[in-house]
C-alpha cells in the first residue's frame, strides 16, 4: 500500500497519515463487528462478508487517481476487513477444548503466518510483470476461491464467547502490524494495573510505528525496486515465521523480563542500523536488509516474553481483562507512532525518523529496568 500511494504522488507524510488512520480504523471495525457478531451469535456471515470485501475493495483501490482517495479508501477497507481478524478467533476457540486456546490460537497464527510469507513471495514474483495496479486486480480475483471454500466449509456455531475470557491473542507468528492493521477482540477502559510495563510497551509501539512505516518509503525514494522491498519483506516475516515455535521452545524456562529486554535491545540494533544507513546512502541497501533481518529475528523474543508477562502480571481471572487493554495500549502507541513518523520525515528527513524511533525503542528498554515481576 505505502508503494501505490507514493505511485500515486504521496510522500513520507501521506504514508504515516495512510498507517496511522487504517490501524485506527481497522481497530474501530475489529469491535464492531465482534460486538455484532457476538450480539446475533453469527459467524460465518461476517468472515464470508470480510473475504467478499477484500475482492470488491482491492478492485475499488486499483482504480484510485489521488494520494487522498487512496488513503480514504485505504481507511474504509480496513474497517470492512477487521471482521476477517476478530470473528474467526471465536471459530478457532470453539474448536478446541478452553485448556487449549492458547494453542489454537498459536497454531491459528502460525498457519496465518506462513500464507502470509507465502503471499509475499508471489508477490514478489508478479511484481516483476505487472504494475501494482494490476496486481490488486489479480489478487482480487486470486481471493474469489477463499469465498467459494469459505462457503462450503466453515460451519456456523451460534455460541457465544465471553471476549474478556480469551487471553493470549497477541502471539503473532509475523509481525503482521505494518501490512494489516491492527485488532482488538475487545477493550478495557479501567485504569491500568501494571502501568510501568503498560508504559514501557507504548513507547515500544511508538518507535515501531515510526520504523515500519517509513522503511519502503525509505527504499523507494532512493530509487531501488519494488523487488527489492519485497525481499526485505520475505527475509523479515520468514524470519519471524522460523524462529517462533523455536524461540518458544527455548524461552520455556528462562526469564521472560529479561528475554523481553534482549527483544527490544536487538529491535534498537536493527534501527540503529537503518539509521546508520541513512548516513551511509551507498551501503543502504545491505543495511537495511540487516536492518529488516533483526526486526523479524527480535518480533519471536518480544511477543512471546511480553504475552507471557502480562498473563503472570494479571493472574488467572484477570488475564483476559489485561490483554484487551494491553492490545489497546499497543495500538495506540503504533497510531502515534505511524502518524508522527510522516511529520518527522518532512521536517528532518528519514534521520529524524529512525533516530525518534532509536530514541523510542531505547527509552522502552530503560523503562524496563525498574521493573519487577
Amino acid at each position: 500500500m505505502p508503494l501505490y500511494l507514493l505511485q500515486l504522488g504521496g510522500n513520507a507524510q501521506m504514508v504515516g497519515i495512510m498507517n496511522s488512520l487504517a490501524s485506527l480504523s481497522s481497530m474501530i471495525g475489529s469491535l464492531f463487528w465482534g460486538k455484532l457478531s457476538d450480539r446475533t451469535l453469527r459467524r460465518k456471515i461476517f468472515i464470508l462478508f470480510g473475504f467478499f470485501s477484500v475482492s470488491i475493495f482491492l478492485t475499488v483501490l486499483s482504480f484510485a487517481n489521488s494520494p487522498a482517495e487512496f488513503i480514504i479508501l485505504n481507511a474504509v477497507y480496513s474497517f470492512f476487513l477487521a471482521s476477517t481478524l476478530s470473528v474467526p478467533i471465536v471459530l478457532v476457540l470453539r474448536s478446541v477444548r478452553k485448556h487449549s486456546w492458547d494453542y489454537g490460537i498459536g497454531k491459528f497464527n502460525e498457519i496465518s503466518g506462513w500464507a502470509w510469507v507465502f503471499g509475499l513471495g508471489l508477490g514478489f514474483v508478479l511484481s516483476q510483470y505487472l504494475t501494482i495496479r494490476q496486481l490488486l486486480l489479480l489478487f482480487a480475483i486470486l481471493n474469489i476461491p477463499s469465498l467459494i471454500w469459505g462457503a462450503k466449509t466453515i460451519r456456523e456455531i451460534p455460541i457465544y464467547v465471553n471476549r474478556k475470557s480469551i487471553r493470549i491473542f497477541g502471539n503473532y507468528v509475523v509481525e503482521k502490524i505494518r501490512y494489516v492493521p491492527t485488532f482488538m477482540l475487545h477493550i478495557n477502559l479501567r485504569k491500568p494495573k501494571f502501568g510501568k510495563f503498560y508504559f514501557a510497551s507504548f513507547l515500544f509501539w511508538i518507535s515501531v510505528g515510526m520504523y515500519f512505516s517509513q522503511f519502503p518509503v525509505l527504499l523507494a525514494e532512493n530509487g531501488f525496486e519494488r523487488r527489492y522491498i519485497y525481499l526485505a519483506a520475505i527475509l523479515n516475516s520468514s524470519v519471524s515465521a522460523f524462529m517462533y515455535l523455536k524461540v518458544g521452545l527455548m524461552l520455556e524456562n528462562r526469564d521472560k523480563l529479561k528475554v523481553l529486554k534482549e527483544g527490544i535491545a536487538l529491535r534498537l540494533i536493527g534501527i540503529a542500523t537503518i539509521l546508520i544507513g541513512t548516513f551511509m546512502l551507498p551501503y543502504l541497501l545491505p543495511l537495511a536488509f540487516l536492518s529488516y533481518f533483526l526486526a523479524g529475528y527480535s518480533w519471536s523474543f518480544i511477543s512471546i516474553s511480553s504475552t507471557s508477562i502480562v498473563g503472570k502480571l494479571a493472574g488467572e481471572r484477570e488475564k483476559g481483562t489485561a490483554m484487551g487493554t494491553f492490545n489497546l495500549i499497543n495500538s495506540l502507541g503504533y497510531i502515534i507512532g505511524s502518524f508522527l513518523s510522516g511529520f518527522l520525515v518532512y521536517a528532518g528527513g528519514f534521520t529524524a525518523n529512525f533516530g525518534a524511533s532509536s530514541l523510542f525503542a531505547l527509552l522502552s528498554l530503560l523503562s524496563l529496568r525498574k521493573l519487577e515481576i
